[in-house]
């Protein structure tokens, strides 16, 4: 997969859609997946928004022998795509 991905992971992950935009922008494209926010900086056609959010498994996305990973499958957090650099 092209482009940057990176978890973060939030206390409060019921932030509100406004919440997320001001955070990462007014154009970021924001998917709810469970305890996870797709957070789509890329502005990635609705095909490929749509790919993701069907390929997303924390079961598959996150290391079983990562304690970092494990953590966040446990917790939730916001996945950020960037295809920019």
């Amino acid at each position: 997969m092209n482009g940057l991905i990176s978890v973060i992971s939030e206390d409060d992950m019921q932030q509100s859609e406004r919440d997320l935009k001001k955070m990462f922008g007014k154009d970021a494209v924001i998917s709810r997946i469970g305890k996870f926010n797709l957070i789509h900086l890329d502005n990635p056609s609705p095909k490929e928004e749509a790919r993701r959010i069907k390929h997303f498994d924390p079961d598959i996305f996150f290391e079983d022998d990562c304690p970092i990973c494990s953590m966040l499958k446990k917790k939730g957090g916001n996945v950020i795509y960037d295809n920019t650099f």
